[in-house]
């Protein structure tokens, strides 16, 4: 692409953090670094004309880990390290809900079930631990956070009873990312979709970022892209991925 003196100028000049992927966390990083400095030149890439990811794809689920996640996080993790991370996670949803109003993302705190398959192992293992989640959490919710109720969907090939923690919530993913896009732009943080990042390298005091479109120099990179970061970096990265089912 062949860019004017203009357009280099008022887009790609002195630009001071670039962010990639124009989700969620790419979206939120741009407005919390506006707030921060407020004379940032912020520029957001985004590889399609909507965030091609997690952010308009998922569910709505405004959750902060099912139960059996946060039995997984305690095998890698100690208590103290998941009582951190769920706690950043519900000051994070926290702060989504007030930065953009809970009427304009369509949030509801209805509750979420974790469903088991009848043959799953790992059921009763959950079970066991229940309590033992629940006084860990304590600290942040007060009482417990999961309890038992039975499967009132009559799901077939499911446990009889399912895990039912009324803390967790829902949104609209569109309205959401309509207001975060809105809200940056308001900021005047400048978004270029249609660019794919192919690749960056580090000087002194800047970072070179190649595109299908064109090249430039910024001071800051962020990538903000959750599973398609591995395309960009040199890691390994895969994300866990979970089925939804989408019920009338």
């Amino acid at each position: 692409m062949n860019l004017s003196y203009w357009e280099i100028k008022s887009w790609l000049s002195s630009v001071d953090f670039t962010i990639v992927g124009s989700g969620i966390v790419g979206l939120s990083s741009a407005i919390q670094l506006k707030i921060k400095y407020p004379k940032a030149n912020i520029l957001v890439l985004e590889r399609g004309i909507l965030p091609q990811g997690a952010s308009t794809k998922n569910a709505g689920f405004a959750c902060f880990g099912s139960l059996s996640e946060i039995i997984e996080d305690l095998k890698s993790h100690t208590e103290e390290e998941v009582l951190e991370l769920v706690n950043k996670r519900i000051k994070g949803l926290k702060t989504l809900r007030e930065t953009l109003g809970e009427n304009t993302i369509d949030y509801k705190q209805f509750g979420g079930f974790e469903l088991f398959q009848n043959d799953d192992s790992f059921y009763s293992d959950c079970l066991s631990k229940r309590e033992y989640i629940n006084e860990l959490l304590t600290p942040i919710f007060k009482e417990d956070v999961f309890i038992l109720k039975s499967n009132i969907y009559n799901f077939n090939g499911i446990k009889e009873q399912c895990v039912f923690n009324s803390f967790e919530g829902q949104l609209d993913t569109g309205k959401m990312m309509n207001s975060l896009m809105y809200l940056a732009l308001n900021q005047g943080i400048k978004i270029l979709n249609n660019v794919t990042v192919e690749s960056f390298s580090e000087d002194y005091n800047s970072v070179k970022i190649n595109t299908n479109q064109f090249s430039f120099s910024t001071t800051n990179l962020i990538i903000a892209t959750n599973g398609f970061s591995s395309k960009i970096l040199n890691e390994d990265v895969k994300p866990a991925r979970a089925q939804v089912l989408i019920t009338k």
